[in-house]
C-alpha cells in the first residue's frame, strides 16, 4: 500500500479524534475536505477506526493510481500538516525565494 494513504487515513482519524490536530493548524482539516469532495457519493468515510482507516487507505490507493494529479494535490497539502503548516510553493522565474514561517520581530531584504 501507498505510505501516503497509510499516513493520511492514521492521521485523519487521529485528528477526528483530537478535534482535527491542532498543530497541523488548517492544513488538516483542508485535507479531510479535499478527500471528501473527491469521494462525494461514494461509501468512504473520514476514519474513526482501524478498520475504516484501511478502508481509506485502499480507496486513497486506488485514487492516487487512477489520478497521479489528486496524489500530488494530497501530497502538497499532506506536507502542510508534517511541516506545521507550512509549505514551499512556488512557480515561475525568480532571482531569491524566501520561505518562512512565524517571524517574530523585524524582516528585512535587501
Amino acid at each position: 500500500m501507498d505510505p501516503l494513504s497509510l499516513a493520511i487515513a492514521a492521521a485523519l482519524a487521529a485528528g477526528v479524534a483530537t478535534g482535527a490536530g491542532e498543530s497541523a493548524g488548517a492544513a488538516l482539516p483542508a485535507l479531510a475536505r479535499r478527500i471528501r469532495e473527491r469521494f462525494a457519493g461514494r461509501p468512504i468515510d473520514i476514519p474513526t477506526d482501524a478498520e475504516s482507516q484501511e478502508q481509506l487507505s485502499a480507496a486513497l490507493d486506488e485514487e492516487f493510481t487512477r489520478d497521479p494529479a489528486f496524489r500530488q494535490e494530497c501530497q502538497a497539502l499532506w506536507s502542510q500538516v508534517t511541516n506545521g503548516g507550512a509549505a514551499n510553493s512556488f512557480q515561475g522565474q525568480a532571482k531569491n525565494v524566501v520561505m518562512t514561517r512565524d517571524i517574530h520581530g523585524g524582516f528585512t531584504i535587501q
